[in-house]
């Protein structure tokens, strides 16, 4: 009787350790990444260092990018770069609510689950030199100036060089060297 519960207790620790094990390894797996918010937050903040704002006023206080709807895409924008300045400016990134009446930004992502809100953010007299980007076909032609597209299983993004102009904003060759398609 003795060797059965000292048998009885091994197997019992070993139980325990491999529970430890599984459960321990269970605790430290990442959880799912969302790789386009990754990419698209990167563009963003590589977008915002090749472009120019020219007017004056979007030269001073924090650098502002908002972002309607995508969440993933704000948390990632916060993570990696709210941290970090564009020239002299701070960047503060800020969810915005869904509605067509926003502050002033110097980058507004609409996603395409807002697109109906594009027309009547670009009539508001506070949104003349943002510069919009979006991520669904079309979105140039609504007024967007970058949009965010999949093309060759990688996400990739155009111009329009029209909007960036009525958007008082100067792009920069390397960016528009970079672009899938600059439409002018």
């Amino acid at each position: 009787m003795p060797r059965m519960s000292a048998l009885y207790r091994a197997g019992g620790g070993l139980l325990l350790l491999v529970s430890v094990f599984l459960l321990g390894s269970w605790a430290q797996r990442e959880p799912e990444k969302d790789t386009t918010a990754i990419i698209e937050a990167s563009y963003i903040y590589n977008i915002a260092k090749l472009v120019q704002w020219q007017d004056p006023a979007m030269r001073k206080g924090a650098f502002i990018i908002g972002v309607m709807g995508s969440s993933n895409l704000y948390q990632e924008l916060v993570k990696k770069y709210a941290t970090r300045s564009i020239g002299h400016q701070p960047i503060e990134v800020r969810k915005l609510p869904e509605m067509a009446e926003v502050d002033r930004c110097h980058i507004l992502f609409i996603p395409a689950s807002n697109s109906h809100l594009l027309p009547g953010i670009l009539r508001q007299p506070n949104v003349r030199s943002t510069l919009i980007i979006s991520d669904y076909p079309g979105a140039l032609a609504q007024g967007a100036v970058v949009n965010f597209v999949a093309a060759r299983n990688t996400l990739k993004y155009e111009i329009s060089m029209a909007n960036a102009e009525k958007q008082r904003i100067e792009v920069g060759l390397t960016l528009r060297q970079l672009a899938d398609k600059v439409v002018e």
